[in-house]
């Protein structure tokens, strides 16, 4: 369960399940799971029972092509790139986003540094790896 401003989510599940995720490139949605269920550990089942698909093992973000309701953030995928200063810099015009970053080599602080963006605005970016090892960044707007 997890209370939040809007709503009181809750997904049941059972860790005695012998479930696996399903992995892919971004689609059109990036679901960010609340803090209940990161806590409770169920990463493979909420994959498994909501039908999406992970974005790689260790990044606990999922991504599908429909919007679902979703126990945490929903954000539809503007832009899927690598991590490149310049190219992200040119997506960004107002230099202001909210920056998370799941399974990746640099930390928010060490981000904001190198590109100058400051916190705030729309726009989401998800600095993360993909299934195949690759750094990503997905710029996001809630959906």
């Amino acid at each position: 369960i997890n209370f939040n401003k809007e709503e009181i989510q809750t997904f049941n599940f059972s860790l005695n399940e012998a479930i696996y995720s399903t992995f892919s490139e971004p689609k059109k949605y990036l679901f960010e799971p609340n803090a209940a269920i990161l806590k409770a550990g169920a990463f493979q089942q909420i994959s498994a029972h909501l039908k999406i698909d992970k974005l790689h093992q260790h990044s606990h973000l999922y991504t599908s092509n429909k919007l679902i309701d979703f126990p945490g953030r929903k954000f539809e995928i503007k832009h899927s790139i690598s991590y490149d200063k310049k190219k992200l810099l040119q997506l960004i015009p107002s230099k202001k986003a909210n920056i998370t970053t799941r399974n990746f080599p640099e930390t928010v602080a060490q981000i904001r540094k190198k590109t100058g963006l400051k916190d705030g605005g729309n726009q989401y970016l998800f600095f993360t790896t993909d299934f195949n090892n690759k750094h990503l960044v997905l710029i996001c707007e809630k959906a």
